[in-house]
Formats: C-alpha cells, structure tokens, sequence
C-alpha cells in the first residue's frame, strides 16, 4: 500500500512521525509531504521514507502569515497546490494527515482522488490553543491568536472533521475517551499508538561521556528538559523550589530548553522573586547528545506539568526517554502520566499545580533515593523487556493498516 503523510513540519526531526513511517515502511511504501530547510535536499529516502519536501516558507513570519490564511477556511494554500501532484506522481491510497491543521486540506483531497484517510491526533489541539499563548505579552500576536485560534473555534472544527476521516489516531487512552465523550466517535474508529520510545535508544545511556553536572558534583540535580511553555509547569516546579532549598540546600533545579523571550523573562521574574538564583538554573537548548548526557547525569528528571484539558490527555516522549535513562523519574498527576506510573511502579507523582506537594514528593525521594532507584530500575525494565516501548505499543498503527489494505 503506498502511504502519502502530510506533516507542516520537518521531517525526520519530528519525533513521532519518523517513528510511525519507519515502521509502516518495513511493510508498506510510505512518502512524507513535508517543509523545506534551505540545507534540506527537496527529494530523499530516509530510512526507507521517501520524503518530499515541497513546502517552503521565506521566513518565521511567512510562516505565521500562511498560518492565518490556513485558519481562516481550515485550508491550506501550499498543500493543496502540492496535494494533487504528489497523490499522483506516487500512486498514493490512503492520506494520514499528522495533526489538526492539516485536516481539512486532506479530506479535499481524499475525496477528489478516492483514498482512505486517517487522522493522527498528537495532542488535543484545541486546548493546546489555550496554553501555548498565555504568557506571550506582544499585543500583535495575541490579536491574532484571539481571532484565528480561538479554542472554541477549533473544537467546533475538530468535531466536524474526524467524523469525516476513516480511522483516528489518539496518544492514550485518555484522549481516547475524550474523542468519544466529546464527539461521540465511534470507539472502533480509533487507535491508540503511543509516544514510546524504541529500545534501541537505550544505547544512547550506555555511550562514556563526561557527567554534564562535573561542575555541580555536590548537589542533588533535579532537571527538566523540553519546551518551557505555560503548560509544562515550570513555574509550579520553581515555586516548590522556595521549599525545596531551606531543608535540603543541596538540591538545584536546571530547566533545559527553547523558549521565547517572554517565557524565559517571566520564569527569570519568579526565580528573582523568591531569590532562588543559587537554586534554579535555567539553560538554553541542547544538542541531542546532551540531552541524553543530562537526563543520565540528574539524579531526578521531573515533567510538572499542569493539569488542564490538553496535558490530562497526553504523555510527552521524554516520559519514556526518561525510564530509559534508569535515574528516578517525578511526575504531576495529569491522568495519562499517573496511570502509567502507578500500574507499572516505575516512578513518584505529585499533586499538579501543588508547589507544595512538588517540594513534599522530591524530599521524600532525596530522603527515600534507593527506593526511587528501585522504580526507576523497574522502568528500564518495562521499557526493555515488558511493554512500555515502541516495538509495543506501534502493534496497533500496523494493525490499522492490515486493516485498510483489507
């Protein structure tokens, strides 16, 4: 079966969707209809993938331009102009379309050529919306998010076009249960692959570096790593700090990470408030070897995030990046994250938006380290010989597309 996926993004630095078409390409013929990056070769087969980057944008703000007229009729200009000679020039049957944006524009075009349709749900878009701008100050930017990428315009949206497409693609069950609450989508419309990571990436833990930390080497590293949007609940995490640092002194906090001006200004504004600046470092981004070396190298990797309508229906992937790492593992308690926690007892959670509760739960794994080692043990296991990896959890992606070539 020849599967065409359309991703407004790059590819293969997108995470999930390199995994999915890796995995479809052992068995099918899989092209990604992707954006260009000037170094970027415009046609390449990438572990199999053919990818066609046919979607350039001049700039950022060309980006946010093409955006706004996108939302403005849920349709794409670039990738309906690109659509038809792709579907043609590759014989492509089915078009799974990676996330919200591009859903619209995919149904023209299944419709016009006659071709199955699945669409892959990263994360509740729609709620998504109401976190991702909160603390973005410029007057400009939030006119424009009032007007095109409001949340009850886009759950309206959402309603109507996954009724329309064959098969849905959820993260976990939770979102699952949303889409059926929500929509009233028919169960047996969708399936579940999660954002597990392969076990192959556990080699990454064993290659000899230095430890990222050497300059810190007398204190209890507690990192994060990932984006540093209003969502992920740094700012609870900085809060806890306050009580973290006068029982144990020892303890810092480093935020690993992209983030925009106003974000890093508005965390730097707590971290000032409460003079935590001998607790709390907050770093840039990272290349990816780094990344790994950090996780290896903290002695608590945390995910705080917030609980909201967006984050009780997701797991990030640094979740099962993290129980690779074998080091000990916190987690606020957004539904998602707390089950996979309690049913395998691969980690510690906290009362999300709690910064006392955040405090409470790190000094008793400070206290408690042996038995937070026991867990995180416990997680490399699951991950490397139970169920908790990709080579797992994709069964149902594959399955999905027995099914449609049937």
């Amino acid at each position: 079966m020849n599967i065409g996926m359309l991703l407004n993004g790059s590819y293969p630095s997108d995470i999930r969707v390199r995994k999915e078409a890796e995995t479809l390409a052992t068995k099918h013929s899989v092209f990604v209809l992707c954006t260009k990056k000037p170094s970027e070769k415009a046609l390449e087969i990438v572990n199999g993938v053919t990818v066609v980057r046919s979607i350039s944008y001049k700039s950022l703000a060309h980006e946010g331009i093409v955006d706004v007229i996108a939302s403005i009729n849920f349709v794409h200009p670039f990738f309906k102009k690109e659509l038809p000679k792709f579907i043609q020039k590759h014989t492509i049957e089915v078009l799974h379309v990676h996330d919200l944006p591009l859903a619209k524009t995919a149904l023209i075009a299944a419709k016009k050529y006659q071709l199955k349709t699945v669409i892959d749900l990263h994360e509740n878009y729609p709620a998504a919306l109401l976190t991702w701008f909160s603390w973005r100050k410029n007057p400009i930017i939030r006119l424009k998010n009032k007007l095109f990428f409001g949340y009850q315009r886009w759950r309206a949206y959402e309603a109507k076009v996954v009724q329309q497409f064959d098969y849905v693609i959820a993260v976990v069950d939770e979102m699952k249960e949303r889409l059926i609450e929500q929509h009233q989508l028919p169960a047996n419309k969708i399936v579940i692959v999660s954002n597990a990571e392969k076990k192959e990436f556990a080699k990454n833990f064993e290659q000899e570096s230095a430890d990222y930390f050497s300059d810190y080497s007398n204190r209890f590293i507690i990192s994060y790593v990932g984006g540093f949007g209003p969502h992920r609940g740094l700012h609870i995490a900085i809060e806890g700090m306050r009580m973290i640092a006068k029982e144990q002194p020892r303890a810092l906090l480093v935020l690993v990470g992209p983030a925009n001006n106003d974000v890093r200004a508005h965390l730097q504004q707590l971290i000032a408030k409460y003079q935590l600046e001998n607790s709390v470092l907050i770093k840039g981004s990272e290349p990816f070897k780094n990344v790994i070396n950090i996780m290896k190298s903290s002695d608590l990797n945390i995910i705080p995030h917030t609980s909201n309508e967006h984050t009780e229906s997701a797991v990030p992937h640094k979740f099962f990046q993290i129980l690779l790492s074998g080091k000990p593992l916190l987690v606020s308690d957004c539904k998602p994250m707390k089950r996979f926690v309690l049913e395998h007892q691969i980690g510690n959670f906290f009362e999300a938006d709690k910064p006392e509760s955040f405090a409470k739960e790190v000094l008793q794994i400070y206290n408690s380290y042996d038995a937070a080692l026991e867990k995180a043990n416990r997680g490399l296991e699951q991950s490397l010989e139970g169920n908790l990896n990709w080579e797992y959890l994709s069964s149902n992606l594959v399955h999905l597309y027995d099914n449609l070539k049937k």
